[in-house]
């Protein structure tokens, strides 16, 4: 986690969820064969994508104003935002 202490939106926080071990094999993949579309590396993105979609919901129904994070930052792909203000839309 890492609180948004500046900006627009200031008083939010980051939240990332992580797969080292999954995240370096798809790397390691991606680098050995020069081809950005290996298929660890794809199962990675998938499963990040996953666990962005679970996180945000589970967040929404406890209350939380969240999105994706690149709605807020675009460098922060992957990770889910949450607001400081009001809740969201379920």
């Amino acid at each position: 986690m890492e609180v948004d202490g500046q900006g627009e939106y200031a008083g939010g926080l980051y939240v990332r969820w992580n797969a080292p071990e999954l995240g370096e094999a798809g790397m390691r993949a991606v680098a050995e064969r020069q081809d950005p579309a290996a298929p660890e590396w794809m199962r990675y993105a998938e499963v990040v994508l996953l666990m962005q979609t679970a996180l945000i919901g589970i967040l929404r129904l406890a209350g939380f104003s969240v999105v994706r994070a690149e709605e807020v930052d675009d460098v922060a792909e992957g990770d889910v935002y949450v607001h400081a203000d009001t809740p969201s839309p379920s």
